[in-house]
């Protein structure tokens, strides 16, 4: 597994932090935790500007300190994924920074505090634009109150903290930080994608990785017409746009549960789409819509990307395993399975791991190790192959397997940490890993 690296920056408003932090965290395949995001997150008006009337709540100190302690859990639980951080938020109080370090320390990561440092002249132009853009002096404002609580920063010890110029060439700051001694051995630790030798095993996500789906919204409305025509059975008067919105909510609950690491498929979606639509459970239908919704994939034209068999097939030729995990959703593993094999892909998978199946969806370990023990292959001699940054290269990297990730059909631009490797399509992977080479 790589080191986990827990940058914090600090430094007053309009110290350049932000400018650093995201080069930083590019650098190191981080994710960046924003404090102005997390700040209009925990207002609940995480797309637009803070609202006049949450003004001063937005800057206040005791909102400042339930800002910090969400910046934490969130960094907390990357660290614990084996990611790197990098916390762009101001840090004034030793007690800030303190806890910091400890989130660090507890999960084995790398820490250092990067103040960034600025010119009293450059700070108020900063402050004078930032002013004159939003149409008031409130910059100027939280720069004061900001300034009135920044504590000295004499608690860490010195390979803890560095300081930079956020006014000198932007590489050149950049080259200084990632310099710092106690990041050497973290950084030291990250194999360079040119480095990476052949795998012993590959494991492939599936949607939009080896499979995809050409007209989902076929699907999408077969379920939607099926669980209205269920409901009428039952003597309920449901329009298909009150069936739409009931199957639309269910969905966003699976989800919704799906990011939090919760398994769930076709029969709770059904149920939770009845519900919404007020019918008693168990509804007698409620195993017939879980079928159908099941089953709905195969109106939606499910084919096989570009190049997918190629890969499996040269991968197999040199004796490199190949295995399967994939998150299921409404088509469970019984329905994926028939799709790999009628388009020719099954038979080079030699296990196949599928989230309704060991329970567990990605990034969680256990899908991987579900496919790799089997093989007995250990995690640091296989690759994974797939679409997302949450979950395939989230899962992948804090496993110690080396990441790779696909953009043919899906191009993930998230703000998550980045795969070792980034390929176009199959074709690119096969160049990469010398497959096509005779």
């Amino acid at each position: 597994m790589r080191h986990p690296i827990l940058l914090a920056m600090s430094g007053s408003v309009a110290s350049g932090k932000s400018s650093l932090a995201r080069p930083l965290a590019s650098r190191l395949g981080a994710m960046r935790i924003e404090g102005d995001r997390v700040r209009d997150d925990l207002l609940e008006s995480s797309r637009d500007p803070v609202h006049e009337a949450h003004w001063a709540r937005a800057f206040a100190p005791i909102f400042e300190e339930q800002v910090y302690a969400e910046m934490l859990r969130r960094a907390d639980r990357e660290l614990a994924l084996g990611r790197a951080v990098v916390i762009d938020a101001c840090f004034p109080r030793n007690a800030q920074r303190l806890r910091a370090r400890s989130v660090a320390r507890a999960r084995g990561a790398a820490f250092l505090l990067v103040e960034c440092l600025v010119p009293a002249a450059v700070v108020e132009a900063r402050l004078a634009e930032r002013d004159a853009a939003a149409g008031r002096a409130g910059w100027r404002s939280i720069h004061d109150a900001l300034a009135e609580r920044l504590e000295p920063i004499s608690e860490l010890a010195p390979d803890e903290h560095a300081a930079t110029r956020s006014d000198i060439p932007l590489e050149e700051a950049v080259a200084a930080v990632l310099d710092a001694a106690c990041l050497r051995g973290a950084l030291a630790e990250t194999r360079d994608a040119a480095d990476i030798p052949r795998p012993d095993a590959v494991t492939f996500d599936c949607w939009n990785t080896l499979l995809y789906e050409e007209d989902w919204h076929t699907a999408h409305a077969r379920r939607v017409d099926a669980l209205g025509a269920m409901a009428r059975e039952s003597g309920a008067a449901v329009s298909r746009e009150r069936a739409a919105v009931a199957f639309d909510a269910a969905w966003e609950q699976h989800m919704r549960l799906w990011a939090e690491g919760v398994a769930t498929g076709a029969p709770e979606v059904a149920r939770w789409a009845l519900a919404g639509l007020g019918l008693r459970d168990p509804h007698p239908g409620l195993e017939r819509l879980i079928a159908l919704f099941q089953g709905a994939s195969h109106s939606s034209r499910v084919l096989a990307l570009e190049g997918a068999r190629e890969t499996l097939a040269a991968l197999v030729e040199r004796g490199i395993r190949c295995a399967l995990v994939c998150d299921t959703g409404l088509t469970p593993g019984s329905v994926v399975r028939g799709h790999l094999a009628r388009l020719g892909l099954l038979d080079a998978l030699d296990v196949q791991a599928f989230s309704d199946e060991v329970g567990f969806p990605k990034p969680d370990a256990r899908a991987f190790r579900a496919a790799l023990t089997p093989l007995g292959i250990p995690p640091e001699r296989a690759m994974h192959v797939g679409d997302l940054r949450r979950t395939d290269v989230a899962g992948a990297r804090a496993l110690g397997m080396t990441s790779v990730r696909i953009r043919a059909c899906h191009d993930d631009d998230s703000e998550l940490p980045d795969a070792d490797r980034v390929v176009a399509s199959h074709a690119e992977l096969r160049q990469w890993l010398a497959l096509d080479a005779r």
